[in-house]
């Protein structure tokens, strides 16, 4: 059974499938320590559902198993993106991913409830409170790394994950026997804000991402000065991890790849741009999460202005 739905999940395009079975989807109140420490900022909608994040399987009536899915997304930078302090998290450089997922796990949907009669399940990607990293990594598609990603030794840390809540019978393939990062600190010593803390845990108020994207509104002095110069997400902790500077290329042709409409991209030329440009560019992309009076805003801070 395992087999068949990997080979289903390989040619819909995921090279990493693992499984969780019932018994080892129990996930506790992983969650809580990091709420309680305030990490999770102003996402507040972090404080909800936790007991579909501690028991995932309770999200689908008569669910026993997940199968969890890793597309990888590393793809050649252009010149002005090769810096580590680049402006545009590489996950944003082509088409927004949840498009392009969400499609497939409805063709593997459609897939599975052919190959196995009874089969009832559900697919999700950021869609629901669905802890996916952990599930990926117990269903062996990696270790959590120090900068609390996700890492698989040949993809690293530059991996959309998804995946299928169902009724089958699976048996659980994982967590992978890795060392992981043993002593390496380099996330830690790269992060210019000092977001990482310790336990694999990542503190949301310092993190240029959650800053750039997932803040609303004004920025403070402090938050402004904490953005770096980036106008949306950074990459600066998965950059400098060895596993990703020797990590393969996602396979090809992917819609992943550096979408040439961004080729101009600076803090000048978001300020040039009108709400009509905008509404043309955002289309399937991933900017559209921070619209562009969120764009403009990461863009005056870069520049030093109010």
């Amino acid at each position: 059974m395992e087999q068949k739905i990997r080979d289903i999940f390989n040619q819909l395009g995921f090279p990493l499938v693992g499984f969780v079975g019932q018994d080892d989807a129990h996930l506790g109140p992983w969650v809580q320590p990091w709420l309680d420490r305030g990490y999770h900022g102003s996402m507040e909608w972090m404080t909800g559902n936790l007991g579909i994040r501690e028991e995932p399987l309770s999200i689908h009536p008569g669910a026993t198993s997940a199968i969890v899915l890793g597309m990888p997304y590393k793809n050649p930078a252009p010149d002005f993106l090769a810096q580590p302090e680049r402006p545009l998290s590489r996950y944003a450089w082509g088409t927004d991913y949840h498009h392009w997922i969400r499609k497939r796990l409805k063709q593997g949907l459609a897939r599975l409830a052919e190959q196995f009669e009874g089969f009832d399940g559900r697919g999700f990607v950021d869609s629901a409170p669905v802890p996916e990293k952990i599930l990926a990594h117990l269903g062996g598609l990696g270790f959590i790394g120090k900068n609390s990603l996700l890492t698989h030794p040949t993809w690293g840390s530059y991996l959309f994950l998804s995946s299928v809540i169902c009724n089958l019978p699976l048996t659980t393939t994982g967590p992978m026997d890795h060392p992981g990062c043993g002593t390496c600190d380099l996330c830690l010593d790269t992060c210019p804000n000092s977001a990482i803390m310790p336990g694999r845990q990542v503190n949301a108020n310092r993190c240029i991402s959650y800053l750039t994207i997932e803040v609303k509104g004004e920025l403070t002095a402090t938050q402004e000065k904490a953005t770096q110069g980036h106008l949306f997400g950074c990459d600066r902790c998965q950059d400098c991890c060895p596993y990703n500077q020797t990590a393969d290329y996602a396979p090809t042709p992917n819609p992943f790849e550096f979408d040439q409409r961004w080729a101009d991209l600076s803090p000048e030329w978001v300020l040039s741009l009108d709400q009509a440009q905008f509404d043309q560019l955002k289309i399937t992309s991933p900017l559209k999460r921070a619209g562009l009076e969120g764009l403009r805003r990461n863009a005056l801070a870069g520049l030093g202005k109010k």
